[in-house]
């Protein structure tokens, strides 16, 4: 081989090295290249995985604790204030308000629907002409299914059953006036309220002696209707009382043959988101009453207990000075 042939050859072998390392070079800053635009994309995704998850953990925390609070305002037992009608109401309904939004992010995410809060319904159970031999079995059975009860006491039985009245509140029931004598002709003849405020206002005295509470709530005997009208009521306002009478009876006075059939009215009336029902100290009232309160358990009723500061008005006038 000649000279030039064999300085050709190595001038060509120069150049394809040349080539190969230029390529070489090519190939790994394209690779660098698309490593940088990957890692570009891949931080990219996930900033906005992250802002959007964390508007939303944002919003939902947000809500959870608005629909908390709301539960937790609804009291000790709590209680929805009934209508004045004796007859149907419809119950109160409070919609929660919106989620504050705590950052920028938040605020420009959807709103949250949140549903209306419905109040439960409710049943006071109220029991007349105590206190007697069956005051503590009524207690014993309320006790027994937690759950309290009002009480409408005489003044002339108070004597002998002390002890009684005082467990009777100290166990969480309400215990209210129903007159000293429960005499219908003595109380109302006179056709004014001096005799009736003044038999209430002596009771008053001897409960507050006995249990040092002084009741304001009122249960006029044999009802409101027909004997007291609307000056009497006015005075009954104006003596510091509250009067109730009832959204059902449940006929336990006549029922001593059949209990059932405390029952069966009790089914028959019962219909109203709030019911006042009227029963009595009575052998067939401690019979059936287990029957009773399982019964409207049922029908999801909560049992409340009557509280001065959360006053209910329920009388036959609707006089909402009662």
């Amino acid at each position: 081989m000649s000279y030039i042939n064999r300085s050709t050859q190595k001038h060509s072998t120069r150049t394809a090295r040349a080539k190969s390392k230029r390529k070489a070079k090519g190939v790994a800053v394209t690779a660098v290249a698309l490593s940088v635009v990957s890692l570009t994309l891949s931080g990219f995704a996930v900033y906005s995985y992250l802002k959007q998850h964390t508007a939303s953990s944002v919003v939902k925390h947000s809500t959870t604790a608005v629909v908390s609070a709301n539960l937790a305002g609804k009291n000790e037992g709590t209680v929805v204030q009934p209508s004045t009608k004796p007859g149907p109401s419809t119950p109160a309904e409070t919609t929660p308000p919106a989620a504050t939004p705590t950052d920028s992010k938040a605020a420009n995410s959807e709103p949250v629907k949140q549903s209306a809060v419905k109040q439960p319904k409710v049943i006071y159970l109220t029991f007349d002409d105590g206190p007697s031999k069956h005051t503590q079995e009524i207690m014993d059975i309320l006790a027994r299914y937690q759950i309290h009860g009002t009480f409408f006491m005489i003044g002339n039985q108070l004597s002998g059953h002390e002890q009684t009245v005082k467990d009777a509140v100290e166990a969480g029931n309400y215990v209210g006036l129903h007159s000293m004598s429960h005499d219908k002709k003595k109380i109302y003849e006179s056709g004014n309220s001096d005799n009736f405020i003044n038999e209430f206002k002596q009771e008053q005295k001897l409960m507050a002696k006995i249990t040092g509470v002084s009741p304001t709530l009122i249960r006029a005997p044999y009802g409101s209707k027909p004997e007291i009208g609307e000056q009497f009521r006015g005075d009954i306002a104006d003596a510091g009382f509250k009067m109730w009478d009832w959204t059902v009876d449940s006929q336990d006075w006549r029922s001593s043959d059949n209990p059932k059939r405390i029952l069966k009215e009790v089914k028959r009336q019962v219909h109203r988101d709030t019911e006042v029902i009227l029963m009595h100290e009575k052998a067939q009232t401690v019979e059936i009453l287990p029957e009773v309160i399982e019964y409207l358990q049922k029908k999801g009723y909560a049992f409340a207990v009557y509280k001065p500061n959360h006053h209910v008005s329920v009388n036959f006038a609707k006089d909402k000075r009662l």
